[in-house]
């Protein structure tokens, strides 16, 4: 029996589409020294779920890294995922093999982020649209050759450039082309990885016209990966943003810009440049690097970086005082607060160190109780020179003690603008969860 027995019948606005705890783990090292050491697993894409309908366009973005492509890549079963869920139509992936999951294969294709690397030069504008056909056993030789030709007009290309070969075109006409020989099979589903990044900003509006007209008139159903939020905005119908193989938020495309909820979103659209020569308003920037993706931190794994992280309940501070106080763990943990030693090698009487950090982090005095004793404790590991254990002593007793590092959140919220709901992965919203 073939899997293309088990299909369902999608219809538009119905779930084509179901991924359920999609995880994929690479090992670090591999070969001789992985088998005598052990390696590590690099956790690239980890306890990833959403839905697509049909006809749909969802988009994912997120900085470079943070496994948008992996994820793609995974869903379309080009790379084994390492535990969860991917049904299309109906029909679970992860239970069949490669052979078996052949001939949907027609029903999903992909288009690559280089439209030059991703065309063979030997093969003529022709071949390579019919390529899929030919591999999937589709039409007469005629019929294929005619399917083409049909194909690049639908795409606003000549049928003349049929016998053409891909160092003829331009970036715009060759990502044309990759969109002619993805629809050639007649897919329910195209996978988009950057499909516009690599072009001119007027080309690339040609080119997401030409994929909206297309979807209205076959009723595609598009996964987009960028990094580009303009362009997102443009073509979406809902957004999820990933950071570091975690979904921090997904929700319908105006509910994101105009209602965004998760920390992360917001430095991600307060750093979209505005237009505007005569404005000088300060743009916001994450400070920090983002972790390693071997040893991510637990729970959010944002917090490192968050400028709202969460206080741990064993700190009774005001807002303000908390404040202080993470500002100083970040300066402490980002080692961007220099105490100005003598030398290389002596350290600092510890009054002298408490009094550079009173005056640049707490000038209105020191928090009391466990918050006041730890700051007295870091001050000494800093006067001593000890670096690593101030920056234990903070993260330890600081970020690790907050709920954002000792629960992974996933709440569903109520959208304010539309209808439908809101995923945010942060915190700060538990209480407004449905």
């Amino acid at each position: 029996m073939s899997v293309l027995d088990g299909l369902d019948d999608v219809g538009m606005g119905e779930t084509i589409l179901e991924v359920d705890g999609l995880s994929k783990h690479f090992q670090s090292d591999t070969g001789i020294l992985a088998g005598l050491f052990g390696s590590e697993d690099v956790e690239a894409v980890d306890d990833v779920s959403f839905d697509v309908a049909k006809g749909e366009t969802i988009a994912l973005v997120g900085e470079s890294g943070c496994g948008k492509s992996t994820l793609a890549r995974t869903i379309l079963q080009l790379i084994e995922p390492t535990g969860g869920r991917v049904a299309f139509k109906g029909i679970d992936l992860t239970e069949h093999s490669q052979r078996e999951i052949r001939p949907l294969r027609r029903d999903m294709q992909m288009i690559f982020q280089d439209p030059q690397s991703s065309l063979n030069p030997r093969m003529k504008v022709g071949q390579i649209i019919e390529e899929p056909m030919q591999a999937h056993d589709m039409y007469t030789k005629a019929e294929r050759r005619e399917r083409a030709k049909d194909l690049l007009e639908r795409v606003e290309l000549e049928r003349e450039y049929y016998n053409r070969y891909p160092h003829e075109f331009s970036g715009g006409q060759r990502q044309r082309i990759n969109l002619a020989r993805a629809m050639s099979t007649d897919p329910d589903l195209i996978v988009c990885d950057e499909p516009v990044s690599a072009l001119d900003v007027s080309v690339q509006a040609q080119v997401l016209n030409t994929m909206r007209d297309l979807q209205e008139e076959y009723g595609l159903t598009y996964l987009v990966i960028s990094h580009d939020l303009s362009v997102v905005r443009y073509i979406a119908d809902r957004v999820a943003v990933m950071y570091l193989g975690h979904i921090a938020e997904l929700a319908e495309k105006e509910e994101l810009y105009e209602n965004p909820k998760h920390p992360y979103t917001r430095a991600l659209l307060d750093a979209i440049p505005i237009p505007d020569p005569r404005s000088r308003d300060a743009r916001g920037t994450l400070e920090g690097d983002v972790p390693s993706p071997i040893n991510p931190p637990s729970g959010c794994r944002f917090r490192t970086r968050c400028p709202s992280l969460i206080a741990p309940d064993e700190y009774d501070l005001a807002d303000g005082e908390w404040d202080r106080l993470l500002a100083f763990t970040r300066a402490v943990q980002r080692r961007t607060f220099v105490p100005g030693y003598p030398d290389e090698s002596e350290g600092l009487p510890v009054g002298t160190v408490e009094n550079r950090v009173d005056e640049e982090y707490f000038p209105d005095g020191r928090p009391d109780g466990a918050a006041g004793t730890l700051v007295e404790e870091v001050c000494r590991s800093i006067a001593d020179r000890e670096w690593d254990d101030a920056q234990a002593l903070v993260t330890e007793r600081v970020e690790e003690r907050s709920v954002c590092a000792t629960d992974r959140p996933q709440y569903a919220l109520p959208a304010d603008v539309g209808d439908g709901s809101h995923f945010v992965g942060c915190h700060l919203h538990r209480e407004d969860a449905t």
